[in-house]
């Protein structure tokens, strides 16, 4: 195939990836606003869906690897996670330090009675880190959906949006609209490699654009969803997104490159599995709640 040929047949392939990624953002976004808007517990269902299948897809890969981790098991914990914060965010009952010793117990007890080659460390440690991992920070969207700050009037609280649902929407936003614009910005202006080894495709063009992005996205979304914080403190969180958001991409292109995988799964097309679609949102998720708690009182 000629220079020619060859650059028409990888644009075309870029143009039909970037309508799937379109397509299926039209189908799932939707579904996430509905969930993030019924209740804390569609939002701690959505979080129990995403975690199981995360796990069964980052378990394969550990198996694509040579490791040997425990599917049950790591469901198991990871729903344990889930269920933990969602009874202290929803009922006040809080079970996070028992149920983290019992997943520590556990999990060594089953290796014991099981025991029987070398490989027994890394399954109790890949078992038991992927769970937490998957199953405590997709938590966190349950925290946040629970969270009672009273907002400020404007055109979303005027439609009865929750204070969780506001935050939830602030993060989603940020976390996105950093993807998007780095995507673009880093297609049609990258050239300087920022992660060659992790993640190829990635430019500081690209991260710049990202940048930029989330900080729009962080002060847009204080009037238009009725945040209690100030502006100032919306382009903060933009910022901290900025950063813990491509992080939490190159910790899961970091498990990939592990273990020779392109994608973690393919049950979004032209996103991949559910952990390349929710890489960035399980660091933004959790750690801008914490700052939210900070800012928001």
């Amino acid at each position: 195939m000629d220079s020619a040929n060859a650059a028409s047949a990888a644009s075309s392939k870029n143009k039909g990836s970037l309508a799937q990624r379109l397509l299926s953002a039209a189908v799932l976004l939707p579904l996430v606003v509905a969930l993030a808007w019924w209740s804390p517990w569609s939002v701690a269902a959505a979080a129990i869906v995403a975690t199981v299948i995360g796990l069964i897809e980052l378990y394969g890969a550990f198996r694509q690897g040579g490791y040997q981790p425990r599917l049950a098991l790591g469901i198991g914990i990871g729903l344990t996670m889930i269920l933990a914060l969602s009874f202290q965010a929803i009922l006040a009952l809080d079970l996070i330090l028992p149920a983290i010793t019992l997943a520590i117990v556990v999990s060594l007890i089953v290796e014991v009675l099981d025991y029987h080659e070398r490989g027994a460390l890394t399954s109790w440690g890949l078992t038991l880190a992927g769970a937490v991992y998957l199953g405590w920070l997709f938590g966190h969207f349950v925290l946040l959906r629970s969270l009672h700050t009273p907002l400020r009037a404007s055109i979303f609280t005027s439609l009865g949006i929750a204070p969780g649902t506001a935050w939830i929407f602030l993060i989603m936003a940020i976390t996105w609209i950093q993807d998007t614009a780095a995507y673009f910005v880093g297609r049609n202006m990258g050239r300087h490699k920022m992660a060659p080894t992790l993640s190829p495709k990635k430019t500081w063009e690209g991260a710049a654009g990202g940048l930029i992005g989330s900080l729009v996205a962080g002060a847009i979304c204080v009037p238009l969803l009725g945040l209690p914080i100030s502006l100032l403190q919306g382009v903060l969180l933009g910022l901290v997104g900025a950063v813990v958001g491509p992080l939490g991409d190159l910790a899961e292109s970091l498990i990939k490159r592990q273990v020779g995988l392109k994608d973690a799964g393919n049950l979004i097309p032209g996103h991949g599995g559910i952990l390349d679609r929710a890489d960035s949102l399980l660091f933004t998720g959790s750690v801008l709640y914490y700052l939210i708690l900070l800012l928001a009182r």
